[in-house]
Formats: structure tokens, C-alpha cells, sequence
């Protein structure tokens, strides 16, 4: 099964009021563990995350060929920028194509239970291979998008989603936590002087980017966006409830 909405809640428990683990993307697959009324209880291929989406939240889709590298696109009934638009796709997002022609990309999605044609600028995607090697570029498009626990589409975001979504576009899929993104073989950083760009710097629940020796951005409550700033102002504020983790080198 796909996500077919351009995102679904994955809950806690099969209750809106419930609360919110993380977000599913449009064309991502789930496995489907068990069943209660209008939901299911499944399993987030992408990360192996598990919780409860909406049943009206997925379909079958056709093994996917492409995903979203922009913020967000939209999805056009024609090859005209005046033409109706069907719906959006968030960063992250997977869609099957059929033809590129004329800076348009055919594809498909579901509306009210029936598959649909429609069509996205082909600058707006790359193919499933694609690498993104300067993956803190996309971090940093995400700059002032709101704040949302859980959160993993890009119209607000979570301090982890930031990494695993920008670190997505380098070709390796990390898991949703920074709790389990701490556990990622990769080289530790023992000294502020060797932080670079590229950089993860880990707190007790809490993960930021460096996007320099001095900087960082990170989704954060404090300010309720994602910010870029100096990462001792971070550490300043950070260190009244707890201190430096771990620092890791992503590149």
C-alpha cells in the first residue's frame, strides 16, 4: 500500500485526538500490520516507523520512479502553469513518471478512489538514484518553516524530520528519532574546532545541522520555526537543561 494524501498523520493509538508520531509522505509505502475501524496500524518502509494512519490516507500505486527535491510542488491537471491544480507534494514525496516532455513530468495520483493524470514541473523532481551531495543545502531551504512536533511534511517540521528529510536527498534513508539517528555509524567529532559543514550536533532530545564552523540550523520550540544560529547561542540556551551529546560527521 502508498500514502496517497500528500501527507498522513501516523498516530499514537486509531484516534484523531491521539498523538501524533511522525508523517507519512505521498507514494511512500507502508506494510499493514492490523485493522481497526477507519484505520490501520502499519509500518513506514522509509524508516520502519509504526502507528496508526487514516484507511482513507492510502491506495496502490506503481512502483515509484521519482521523488520531490523541491520544498513543496504542485500537481497540474495540464502542462499549464493556469491550469487546475490537483493537489501539492511535499520534500520527500514519491511519484511514479511516465514521460518528461516540454519542463513537464506526467504522473499519477488518486482523487476520491480513482487515479488521475497530472503533471509537475520536471525541476521540481529527480530520479529515486539521484544524490544530493551538498545535502545541507536542502536543510537550508527549510529555513523559517514552522515548528511541529512530529511533523515531517514541509509546511512544519520537527528538529529530526529536518535531518532525516535533507539527509534523505544524499541517497541514504537514517531513521525518524534523533534518539536512533544518534546510533548512526558515523565519525564522532570530539573537538568544536574540526565542526564543519555538514556536522550533526546531537543534545538530549534534540539534533541540529551545522552549516559552518559557527552555525547551525535546527527546527526548534524555542523559536517555533526552524532557525539558523550561531551554534554557541544554541548551546548557551541549550546548556541551563542539558548539554552536548554526541557531534558526528555527516558528509
Amino acid at each position: 500500500m502508498n500514502i496517497i494524501k500528500p501527507s498522513a498523520y501516523m498516530k499514537s493509538s486509531p484516534s484523531n485526538s491521539s498523538h501524533l508520531e511522525t508523517e507519512c509522505l505521498f507514494g511512500e509505502m507502508i506494510e499493514v500490520l492490523e485493522e481497526h475501524l477507519e484505520w490501520v496500524y502499519c509500518r513506514l518502509i522509509t524508516d520502519s516507523y509504526c502507528g496508526w494512519v487514516p484507511k482513507n490516507s492510502l491506495g496502490e500505486l506503481k512502483e515509484t520512479t521519482h521523488r520531490v527535491l523541491s520544498l513543496r510542488t504542485f500537481v497540474y491537471q495540464n502542462m499549464d502553469v493556469k491550469s487546475n491544480i490537483l493537489t501539492y507534494l511535499p520534500l520527500g514525496s514519491r511519484l511514479v513518471i511516465y514521460k518528461i516532455e516540454s519542463g513537464w513530468a506526467k504522473t499519477s495520483i488518486i482523487i476520491n478512489n480513482k487515479a488521475q493524470e497530472g503533471y509537475v514541473p520536471s525541476k521540481d523532481i529527480v530520479d529515486n538514484k539521484h544524490q544530493q551531495k551538498d545535502w545541507v543545502s536542502i536543510a537550508e531551504t527549510l529555513n523559517e518553516t514552522p515548528y511541529k512536533w512530529g511533523g515531517r511534511d514541509t509546511i512544519g517540521i520537527d528538529c529530526s524530520a529536518l535531518l532525516q528529510l535533507s539527509y534523505q536527498t544524499y541517497g541514504q534513508n537514517i531513521p525518524r528519532n534523533s534518539s536512533q539517528q544518534i546510533k548512526l555509524k558515523k565519525k564522532e567529532i570530539d573537538n568544536f574546532d574540526n565542526l564543519k559543514r555538514g556536522c550533526v550536533i546531537f543534545w538530549k532530545g534534540h539534533v541540529g545541522i551545522m552549516i559552518d564552523k559557527v552555525s547551525c540550523i535546527h527546527a526548534n520550540a524555542f523559536h517555533m520555526k526552524t532557525t539558523i544560529e550561531p551554534l554557541v547561542k544554541i548551546i548557551d540556551r541549550m546548556n541551563k537543561t542539558t548539554n552536548i551529546i554526541k557531534m558526528m560527521d555527516f558528509n
